[in-house]
């Protein structure tokens, strides 16, 4: 490019480049000086450029690289220090690094310092900033003197390197990820599991160490915290279990996670086998709705849609039930202390699978002594139709209807009724059964392409434990767009069926839970 119009370039820019200059620099003085230095690197190879249109592209290119050579000729008094100081041994009079501390390199100095591990932390502290010698400093750790003198000679250079380097923290030390710790105790609840991840930074490390080994150094460039503070997280993860120590320092979290790459994997595999099983089961239920509602139960006059929403659910549970008797045994997880069941961790909004979600509850509740109600909020429901938001005024109408059965706005069976219902619908529900085997199969092999290696083992226990919980929405969204079952008309819980409580189903309520119960 001619000079004449790099110089116009430059008279018409000068502003820009100074801002550019400015927001690398803490001091206004320096950034006027790079922002010179950069300007006559532009006059000296803008030459160089032979198409106009490039030209803009090639000046922050240069700009970038006299920033580099700037910060460079910048820490070459530091580095020189630095050099001098890895002759010497045991005379260190004249603290290097308490002379750096006054120097421009002060931000760069902290950094560093921060990112050290414990043993070289402890030992600098104590020698550069406490003053003691090295015979006092391997006194108070416990160490020989030859180890001091490694430590402080290692951490020299240390210091030199990442002082030299521009280094960037991780993406999680301004943006962390959303985690959640799911546990479902088999025996033996530990307390101590609940309040663990009502931070944020446990979880992140998990998210961090879960398909690469880290060391707590690259852990804490990752997050932007400090060794110091993330040595203690690491302690505590290892305590539960959680992660675990490898050789080289390096750490690896230890549970499964579910992530939202998986997450929609799965539901665009399984939605279509979901969708087509689902409508054979509802062609089957609907030539049997005439023997359905002669049954005779409060309710059986229902309008179909909303007699085929609570059915749903009927055989959902029950083709689970079916399900869970027949799965083989994997056996149990110890977790912490005696405690034993399932951990797994979540790595996604809700709002990124609502379509499929459970935005509430599904599961069981008491509504009185003599009544309990089965339900699921299926996510693409619209809100009006959710049991949770509603509880109060299903109790009222299940009182309405008792006295009023003809306006019953849902099922209400006796257990000879739901007997009944259950052997009518008992292929139904064996295909339910069926159903659920599918989406295991299918969400194992998944999870292992997803999931790290070393979780391979555990997977098949934490999907065929959790299908249930984290498929009620799916199931309920693949009913409703394969087309076999309306939206109601009207407002209330659909997913719904209430039953009399007997000491036989007494449990059904007070035992059954859902991932949304156990979330912390």
């Amino acid at each position: 490019m001619e000079q004449e119009k790099i110089v116009v370039f430059l008279e018409e820019n000068i502003k820009t480049i100074y801002a550019y200059a400015l927001s690398r620099m803490t001091k206004k003085e320096d950034a006027e000086e790079l922002a010179g230095d950069i300007m006559l690197a532009i006059l000296q190879y803008g030459h160089r450029v032979e198409r106009e249109e490039a030209f803009f592209g090639y000046v922050w290119s240069i700009a970038a690289n006299t920033y580099k050579k700037y910060l460079r000729r910048q820490s070459r008094a530091v580095m020189a220090e630095l050099e001098a100081a890895d002759a010497e041994t045991e005379d260190f009079s004249e603290s290097v690094i308490m002379n750096l501390w006054q120097q421009e390199q002060t931000s760069k100095l902290r950094r560093e310092l921060a990112l050290l591990s414990k043993e070289y932390r402890e030992c600098t502290v104590a020698y550069y900033f406490d003053e003691l010698s090295c015979k006092e400093v391997a006194e108070k750790f416990h160490i020989s003197l030859e180890m001091v003198k490694y430590y402080l000679f290692k951490t020299r250079k240390l210091l030199k390197e990442g002082i030299e380097m521009e280094r960037e923290f991780g993406e999680k030390s301004y943006k962390p990820g959303t985690f959640e710790l799911v546990t479902i105790f088999d025996k033996n609840y530990n307390a101590e599991y609940v309040n663990l991840f009502g931070r944020k930074l446990p979880g992140n490390i998990l998210l961090s160490a879960y398909y690469t080994p880290m060391t707590i150094r690259e852990l804490s460039i990752e997050m932007g915290v400090s060794t110091v503070y993330m040595e203690d997280e690491v302690v505590l993860l290892e305590k539960y279990g959680l992660i675990k120590a490898l050789p080289g320092g390096k750490y690896q979290t230890n549970l499964a996670i579910i992530t939202e790459e998986y997450t929609k994997e799965f539901y665009r595999t399984v939605k279509g086998e979901c969708q087509r099983r689902l409508s054979e089961v509802f062609a089957a239920v609907r030539g049997k709705l005439e023997d359905i509602r002669r049954v005779g139960f409060v309710g059986n006059q229902l309008e179909e849609n909303r007699l085929l929403w609570g059915l749903l659910y009927m055989m959902m549970h029950h083709g689970y039930e079916a399900f869970e008797a027949k799965k083989q045994t994997l056996g149990t997880i110890k977790l912490y202390g005696e405690a034993t069941g399932i951990c797994y961790g979540v790595n996604f909004e809700e709002s990124a699978t609502e379509e499929y979600g459970s935005g509430y509850f599904a599961g069981f509740s008491g509504l009185d002594e003599g009544y309990a109600a089965a339900f699921a909020d299926f996510g693409i429901l619209p809100v009006e139709n959710h049991y949770t938001l509603q509880y109060e005024n299903v109790r009222e109408k299940l009182y309405e209807a008792l006295e009023e059965p003809a306006k019953a706005p849902f099922m209400i069976l006796t257990t000879a009724e739901y007997g009944k219902l259950r052997e009518i619908l008992q292929e139904e529900i064996l295909c339910i059964k069926e159903l659920y085997e599918y989406l295991t199969k299918q969400g194992t092999e998944l999870m292992k392409v997803h999931a790290p290696a070393h979780m391979a083992e555990v997977i098949p226990w934490v999907i065929a434990r959790t299908i249930y919980f984290r498929t009620v929405g799916l199931v309920g969204g693949c009913a409703l767009q394969s087309g076999c079952v309306a939206l109601p008309k009207e407002p209330g819980p659909v997913a719904l069926y209430v039953y009399a409580i007997t000491e036989e189903n007494k449990l059904d309520y007070t035992l059954d839970v859902t991932e949304k119960d156990v979330k912390y």
